[in-house]
């Protein structure tokens, strides 16, 4: 097994509602400490982020196989806690829970996804909307960059 630290850089941006809805995208880029590992067949990169104003963290983990790059499981715990798998044209079902048990059942439905981290660094990149009950409520670009160490 391989264990690296590394710097991460995430830009995300989400719009409102689907592509009928004209909205300005609410934007995120954080620059932080990861931990970027190769086990066997698969690599998985975790990190933590702050959500919100009151310091809650939410540590995430991302992990794919070597040989299925395009096929990503994210797992969110903390101040968020969700599990989905994104892949290029598929649907995941997921439940969205938050600090004071509020819960939120969607639907994540991958429209592209491109991965080419490695050891040597990389980027992940996605685009997908979240939909609740066949109604897209969101439209969210992801970009993940391993910046060597």
């Amino acid at each position: 097994m391989l264990v690296k630290k590394v710097k991460i850089g995430i830009s995300a941006k989400q719009f409102e509602g689907d592509v009928s809805f004209d909205s300005e995208p609410m934007t995120m880029n954080i620059l932080c400490e990861a931990v970027l590992t190769e086990n066997g067949d698969e690599f998985s990169i975790e990190y933590d982020e702050r959500i919100g104003d009151d310091g809650g963290v939410t540590h995430t983990k991302l992990v794919f196989g070597k040989n299925a790059p395009g096929k990503v499981s994210m797992v969110r715990h903390g101040e968020v806690n969700m599990a989905c798998t994104f892949f290029a044209g598929g649907r995941c079902n997921c439940n969205y829970a938050m600090q004071g048990g509020i819960s939120l059942d969607f639907c994540m439905v991958t429209k592209t996804l491109s991965n080419t981290v490695s050891m040597a660094g990389g980027t992940l990149a996605m685009a997908y909307n979240m939909e609740v009950r066949g109604v897209t409520l969101s439209r969210n670009e992801y970009k993940l960059t391993v910046i060597k160490r």
